[in-house]
């Protein structure tokens, strides 16, 4: 019995573990979003990807190796209330727009990623301000 529980107590933490983990391959990747500042003159790095502000999850729906585009979603929490943001999506040489969410009252905010012009490959959100800082940003991730 108590090999038992320490067999089902190493799976739930292994499972734990697992949800916050990318694809890196087959099937969607998620990454925290979080607050980033950068100098770099257009905006557009990389965050940690620890999600102290919600998540961004990309897919690369289609045969491994052979995406037929790339669609997601972004999830802002905690962002400054009733503001707009710019999302970018960055394929690992060039951040591309992707739409401009409205937060709430409370700064909580989704928006859809669909973009055709894209497939397999690596990549990042980053979410800029009215002014076009950059004002939050995820770790890349790599969808195939």
């Amino acid at each position: 019995m108590r090999s038992a529980l320490l067999l089902a107590s190493g799976a739930v933490v292994a499972v734990a573990g697992a949800t916050t983990a990318s694809a890196g391959g087959n099937g969607a990747a998620r990454s925290g979003l979080s607050p980033t500042v950068t100098d770099n003159s257009q905006q557009c790095d990389p965050g940690t990807g620890a999600g102290t502000n919600g998540f961004a999850i990309v897919n690369a729906p289609g045969k491994p190796g052979e995406a037929r585009f790339v669609n997601g979603e972004v999830s802002l929490k905690r962002g400054a209330p009733s503001s707009v943001y710019t999302v970018w999506l960055n394929d690992g040489s060039t951040c591309l727009p992707e739409g401009t969410p409205v937060t709430n009252g409370v700064g909580n905010g989704n928006h859809h990623l669909n973009d055709a012009s894209l497939s397999d490959g690596t990549f990042y959100v980053v979410l800029k301000d009215a002014s076009g800082n950059e004002a939050f940003a995820t770790a890349p991730v790599t969808v195939n």
